[in-house]
């Protein structure tokens, strides 16, 4: 079989894959047989030497290269719970056959996937050459810059991702980066400091995004989505809350649909700062058509509908609500005494 046969037949096997519904949540991961599938065929292309991997490269379509992203992006995480240098190995070869450059995430996981390999006695010149022999020259130089600046990398906090402690054990959280892009101006505007979202709560709000999310599933009625880091709009308080978003030591988030139709909601697990009137933004939020929100002395969750055209959506959310407010109440009391420290 010639290079490009086996080419062609690799990317087939790749974009056949499609991985589950929880494969992108790195707050409650799930273990995916895909991920052995994705990494044996990743081992296949790499041994196919530069011919191989150029042209296999230019074969995968938007699809194909997602899917080694998410690939990449769990192997680093698995990395981290594991020790394992081997699955460091593989989410950078993942990262490696990306097509575009803004198809890796340089400054977050990719990052991270370096800190756990030095925190595992990998030598990251011994990566470098690995992943110049892989990647594009572009992408190769990137990475160099990528090692370089590990010099100053002392946490995963560094590298935008916090890690977090759950019943499903360790867990990434990306922190939200908003990056200012100079504009306008003969000379160019000046380059404003990018704006990044904190992620400093004394309680575990992971366990309790968690223990809700498990809980509502657990109910048969709804199927929710993956939790990330996330803002408190000053909309779900109506005009009780200055500015465009509440300030909080932390936010979480997830959506949840439901399993036979009917509207969908997202839900929001938040520590407000200290000196927030807790019950009172609650209050203020329950007060919004379409949201619902319980509360204990120091944390806040809200739920918040979403618009739904279906017949009979009015029905489901009139039950849904009723349902959440009791699971709500219970996972604050499940993960009361849950705290949580910073790496």
């Amino acid at each position: 079989m010639s290079v490009s046969e086996r080419v062609s037949e690799l990317r087939d096997q790749l974009a056949a894959l499609t991985y589950g519904v929880y494969a992108s949540d790195f707050v409650r991961f799930r273990v995916d047989p895909t991920d052995d599938t994705v990494a044996s065929i990743v081992r296949d292309v790499t041994a196919l030497g530069e011919e191989g991997v150029s042209e296999f490269r230019h074969r995968i379509d938007v699809g194909d290269a997602d899917t080694l992203r998410l690939f990449a992006l769990r192997r680093t995480l698995q990395g981290r719970r594991l020790a394992s240098l081997n699955l460091i190995g593989e989410a950078v070869d993942g990262f490696a056959l990306q097509v575009k450059l803004d198809d890796v995430p340089w400054e977050s996981w990719l990052k991270a996937a370096l800190f756990v390999a030095r925190s595992l006695g990998c030598d990251l010149e011994i990566m470098r050459i690995r992943f110049s022999e892989l990647g594009t020259r572009g992408a190769a130089a990137r990475f160099d810059v990528a090692v370089e600046s590990m010099n100053r990398v002392d946490s995963l906090l560094q590298c935008h991702v916090i890690e977090v402690a759950t019943t499903h054990g360790t867990g990434f959280v990306e922190i939200l980066v908003f990056r200012d892009t100079t504009t306008g101006g003969l000379w160019g505007a000046p380059r404003l400091g990018d704006n990044k979202i904190v992620y400093y709560p004394i309680s575990n709000l992971a366990q309790l995004a968690v223990n809700l999310a498990d809980d509502l599933d657990a109910s048969g009625d709804v199927v929710t989505g993956p939790i990330g880091q996330d803002q408190l709009a000053a909309a779900l308080f109506s005009l009780s809350v200055p500015g465009s978003y509440l300030l909080t030591a932390g936010c979480l988030s997830f959506v949840a649909g439901g399993v036979h139709g009917g509207s969908s909601f997202t839900v929001f697990v938040a520590e407000p700062l200290e000196d927030a009137n807790v019950a009172s933004l609650a209050s203020a939020a329950t007060g919004i058509e379409g949201q619902a929100s319980v509360c204990d002395a120091d944390r806040i969750v809200v739920m918040c509908l979403q618009p739904s055209f279906e017949e009979n959506a009015e029905a489901d959310v009139n039950f849904s609500i009723h349902d959440f407010e009791d699971l709500a109440r219970s996972a604050l009391l499940s993960s009361a005494v849950s705290t949580w420290h910073a790496n």
